[in-house]
């Protein structure tokens, strides 16, 4: 049970029923005991619905309104004092009601209530109400209406919610209630200067803190208006801080519009409302706002209202919008709709500007049969939201068009820009190029998501631990940004990518901790593939310079050998008298001028193959002509009669598109190895058909053999099985890059005191079998040989301009040949002129006239004179040029006895040698 009023007062309890106040009974811990006379302009509800009860601000206003702070304020503080407050009843009246509160002996609290006034106004001042209620509450900012009589707010919009206090809580309040007194006081000083005259209309920025928490920024404007009598300020209030956060955003997202938003922001102006009512029966509008009026029209009618024709109305509208207007207008009357809120051009302000206006209307009364007769609405100036529209569009097209180039140039380069959220543990980008397939698609913000836990999982083993610590330092604060390069396999296990990952910190929160990340991973596979390349290029390199410096010193080696035994042997022929020791001397001179000249050659090869320079010339060649020219070089190269040399495999017919010399190079050096090492058997060679279909050149010998684990290493430089015997060791080298040139496989088959077989295979299509190509010529060109004169000696022209060269010649040839002596090439053509000798030796390099021009020369007196060029220029494109310039053959320097008198029966072969 709760203590009652009865309780407390006993006998005298009958005076509270005397008494037309209500009143509420409160005990110590604020619990309502009891409630008496129950009145509606001062409570809801029934008594019962509250006794029992204990007071909270919920239950105060619940009960008697929004204005219940102060009272609960005083229920708390429990001291006795009056409060004033007001109250709107459930049929909308304002009652001013007025509450004492009273501590009793027995530690109860009694607040004894009444109503002091209600608000009630003659039917004009119901139909001001009405006009605010319907025009201004539609207005989409805060406006509110305040008496200058009683100097309290009598109406508040429902926009005006938004600063704090709600309408009914502010309906009969001054500005107390919801400003500081200091900008109360100076909110009353600016009405008051309205009010009697001394300032037209105050505009001015104000910032208020809203429900939100937030300060926002309003342009506020207050203008004074008279209603009959009595004098009022409307007050508007256009929150522009999204207008300044949207000017800050395009300042931040696009700098080429800076200037424009400086201008933008520069005329940003407040917001421009302008109340209206049509009188549809007098097809009139009116306004009550002079500032926005026309000059040109006539003044304000009596009641301060400015008074536009309806056809003067539609014809300020902009053409394209007119008949749109005028259909909202009919739609109103017609009853196909109760309002409508309609965006036009137009020019009601001046005559030469037209300007967007945002038009909103409803019914506000209508007849005895039920027509609307009356309209009132509202229009508000946003030509320069309009604008900022506009410019927003722009700016939103532009920054799309350039985040789409922005998104394919990063993809062109292979850059994924990505953001990370530490606490969640997830990471995020925009681009889905190296999105893992079938991972999740994008969110609704069109970013793919992959976590902390998954990225890791993704980069090498090797380097996930590295990572994962960088990132972790990262995280913690310890460094600032990371830059690595790792592995990692963006769609599969099985490849893995390099990628370059940057990133650094762009939140924190204020104990230090990272909570936001950002930055980019660029795809560079490429480079390093191009690092490790030039890497191994570089220990390619060094590896080159060490094997060029062994390869000098074999050289050296291989160089010196030969000219020690020429140089040293050449010494003792000089002083021996023993014709026997003479021409033992002699043979040792004249192998080692050939292994020296043998070294020399195949230096020569061996630095073109390096370089990349060894030239090829191909041609079609009958391959059973040069088997059959091979054996029977082979068989004067084999001295010994108990060592059988043949070919054993013929291919008649075929012809084979290769270069002659090239494949020759192979083949001597095949058998040159089988008849040092062969002492008895047979050295046999030919070319047949392979089971894969590529032909198979061999050479056969029964010779000592070659051990199994030397096999493999007998195609290196310089390596020579059998030091005793004569050899560079690099002819099996350079055999086996002709062969890999020519397109083939080179190989050995071998057994330690069984013999060896040397091979190699050339592509099927080398060799056409007959029928299938027209036979070609093999061989250099040759002229006819020139008889030899009457004397029986055949006349040979030396065109020789070194003493000691011609010196030579002439002991090789003065015991078989006439000879002539030219010491330049065009002493050369003279002498040919003058006696027409049968054959001519040509060096290519002398005085005045070389041996081309000398040869030119000369093939002009005769075409079929036989013309050797002698020469030092021995490499393959100087033979062709050589041959390509009239000469008939070439010999290369140094030159033997032999090779000489060779050459020289080619083109004279009915001489004798």
């Amino acid at each position: 049970m709760h203590t009652s009023l009865t309780d407390i007062a006993g006998s005298d309890g009958s005076i509270f029923e005397l008494l037309p106040d209500m009143f509420l009974l409160f005990d110590e811990d604020g619990t309502i005991c009891d409630l008496r006379h129950p009145q509606p302009e001062l409570m809801s509800g029934k008594p019962e619905d509250y006794i029992g009860r204990p007071v909270s601000a919920e239950l105060l206003r619940q009960m008697i309104g929004d204005e219940s702070g102060e009272l609960l304020e005083a229920l708390r503080t429990g001291r006795a004092q009056r409060l004033e407050y007001g109250r709107r009843d459930e049929k909308g009246r304002t009652h001013r009601c007025e509450a004492h509160l009273i501590r009793l002996g027995t530690g109860h609290l009694l607040a004894d209530m009444r109503t002091v006034r209600r608000e009630s106004a003659p039917s004009e001042s119901a139909r001001l109400r009405l006009f605010f209620e319907q025009v201004l509450d539609r207005i989409a900012i805060p406006v509110s209406v305040k008496s200058m009589e009683s100097g309290r707010c009598i109406f508040q919009s429902k926009k005006a919610d938004m600063i704090g206090l709600t309408a009914e809580a502010r309906a009969d309040g001054t500005e107390e209630r919801f400003m500081p007194s200091e900008n109360a006081e100076e909110v009353r000083r600016i009405d008051s200067m309205l009010a009697d005259g001394r300032l037209d209309k105050y505009e001015g920025i104000e910032t208020r803190t809203l429900n939100d928490g937030q300060e926002h920024k309003f342009a506020v404007t207050r203008t004074p208006f008279r209603f009959g009598d009595e004098r009022f300020i409307l007050c508007s209030a256009q929150d522009i801080s999204e207008l300044e956060a949207t000017r800050t955003s395009l300042l931040r997202t696009q700098y080429e519009l800076a200037r424009k938003n400086m201008t933008l922001s520069s005329v940003l102006s407040l917001a421009r409302v302008i109340p209206w009512e049509c009188d549809l029966k007098k097809r009139t509008f009116y306004c009550d706002y002079k500032a926005y009026h026309p000059t040109h029209s006539a003044g304000p009618d009596e009641q301060g209202r400015y008074v536009i024709p309806m056809d003067q109305y539609f014809a300020g509208i902009h053409p394209d919008f007119r008949q749109q207007a005028i259909r909202m207008i009919d739609e109103l009357v017609e009853g196909v709709r109760k309002e409508f809120n309609e965006t036009y051009l137009v020019h009601w302000f001046n005559n030469r500007e037209w300007e967007w206006v945002q038009v909103q209307s409803g019914v506000a009364e209508h007849d005895a049969e039920g027509q609307p007769v009356h309209l009132i609405g509202s229009a508000q100036r946003i030509t320069e939201q309009k604008r900022m529209e506009m410019a927003l569009r722009e700016a939103s097209e532009d920054l799309t068009v350039k985040n789409a180039t922005l998104s394919s140039v990063l993809s062109i380069a292979r850059v994924i820009p990505w953001f990370g959220d530490p606490d969640a543990g997830i990471f995020w980008c925009d681009y889905d190029t190296y999105h893992p397939a079938g991972a999740t698609g994008p969110d609704a913000s069109g970013n793919y998501t992959l976590s902390v836990k998954a990225y890791f999982n993704r980069i090498h083993p090797d380097y996930r631990a590295q990572a994962l610590d960088q990132y972790t330092d990262l995280v913690e604060g310890r460094i600032g940004e990371l830059h690595e390069t790792y592995p990692v396999h963006w769609n599969d296990d099985r490849e893995y990518e390099w990628v370059e990952v940057q990133s650094s910190v762009s939140r924190q929160s204020p104990d230090g901790k990272t909570r936001r990340l950002f930055g980019s991973a660029r795809v560079v596979t490429a480079q390093k593939r191009m690092e490790e390349s030039l890497c191994e290029a570089k220990e390619q390199a060094e590896r080159s310079n060490t094997l060029k410096s062994a390869f000098l010193a074999n050289v050296s080696h291989e160089i010196r050998t030969p000219l020690n035994a020429i140089v040293g042997f050449s010494e003792l022929l000089a002083q021996s008298d023993n014709e026997d020791e003479k021409r033992e001397y002699l043979g040792i001179i004249r192998n080692s001028n050939a292994l020296l000249l043998q070294l020399i050659g195949d230096i020569l090869d061996l630095s073109k193959i390096e370089a990349g320079t060894l030239e090829f010339t191909f041609a079609d060649h009958d391959l059973n002509a040069l088997l059959e020219e091979l054996e029977q070089t082979a068989r004067m190269k084999v001295a010994d009669s108990g060592i059988e040399v043949s070919c054993t495999g013929r291919v008649p017919g075929h012809m084979i598109r290769t270069d002659r010399g090239r494949l020759l190079q192979v083949l001597h050096n095949f058998i040159n190895n089988a008849a040092k090492f062969t002492r008895k058997g047979h050295i046999r060679f030919g070319c047949r058909r392979h089971i894969d279909g590529r032909w198979y050149f061999y050479v056969e010998d029964t010779g000592c053999g070659i051990p199994a684990d030397k096999t493999q290493s007998v195609f290196e430089r310089f390596v020579k099985l059998d030091h005793k015997e004569q050899g560079t060791g690099l002819g099996l080298a350079i055999s086996k890059s002709i062969v890999e040139r020519l397109g083939g496989e080179i190989g050995v088959a071998s057994a330690e005191g069984q013999g060896s077989t040397f091979w190699f295979l050339l592509p099927a299509g080398s060799i056409t079998p007959p029928g299938h190509e027209e036979a070609a010529a093999t061989g250099a060109p040759a002229s006819a040989a020139t008889p030899a004169k009457a004397t029986g000696q055949t006349t040979i022209l030396v065109a020789e301009d070194d003493a000691a060269n011609y010196k030579l010649f002439e002991v090789m040839l003065r015991k078989h040949y006439a000879l002539l002596h030219a010491w330049n090439g065009r002493q050369a053509v003279e002498l040919y002129r003058e006696h027409r000798p049968e054959i001519i030796l040509m060096d290519i390099r002398m005085p005045e006239m070389d041996g081309y021009e000398a040869t030119a020369a000369i093939r002009k007196l005769s075409a079929s004179v036989p013309i050797i060029a002698v020469t030092a220029f021995a490499y393959p494109e100087d033979m062709r040029r050589i041959l390509a310039s009239g000469f008939n053959g070439c010999l290369p320097k140094p030159v033997s006895a032999d090779n000489l008198k060779r050459k020289i029966s080619e083109f004279c072969r009915d001489t004798e040698a």
